[in-house]
């Protein structure tokens, strides 16, 4: 297998309307798609029984299930090479994108949750005072 890794820096290489070749990662990247729309369910699934942190987690995963929809049409484009809807920057795209909404998801839920916890805290020191 001959490939020229200096492709990979050049824009043609994303901007190929419908790129051939092999897509060895397309079914991993199916798999975190499909992954990515049922994420709601499976972190309030695996979460402990903390209402805080559920209350916190709860709304924040809408454009999760989008973008997951999204990145499923682009996988499923890539496998049968429908131009246009192939090309590898809509996909990448869509990933990275996943990605840094998924940071900044965790962060807002992180910091959301302290802000709660401290709430309560000292809605117990209050009643406890008097």
């Amino acid at each position: 297998m001959d490939f020229d890794f200096s492709r990979l820096l050049t824009l043609h290489y994303f901007l190929d309307r419908n790129p051939g070749g092999d897509f060895l990662i397309g079914y991993a990247l199916l798999v975190f798609f499909i992954l990515v729309i049922f994420a709601r369910p499976i972190i309030l699934k695996f979460t402990p029984e903390n209402k805080y942190f559920r209350k916190s987690a709860r709304r924040k995963f809408g454009k999760f299930v989008f973008l997951g929809i999204l990145g499923v049409i682009f996988v499923s484009a890539r496998f049968s090479t429908v131009p246009v809807f192939s090309m590898r920057l809509l996909l990448w795209l869509t990933f990275l994108l996943v990605l840094l909404f998924g940071v900044q998801t965790l962060l807002r839920i992180r910091k959301e949750y302290r802000t709660r916890i401290e709430a309560v805290e000292r809605e117990k020191r209050v009643r406890g005072e008097r």
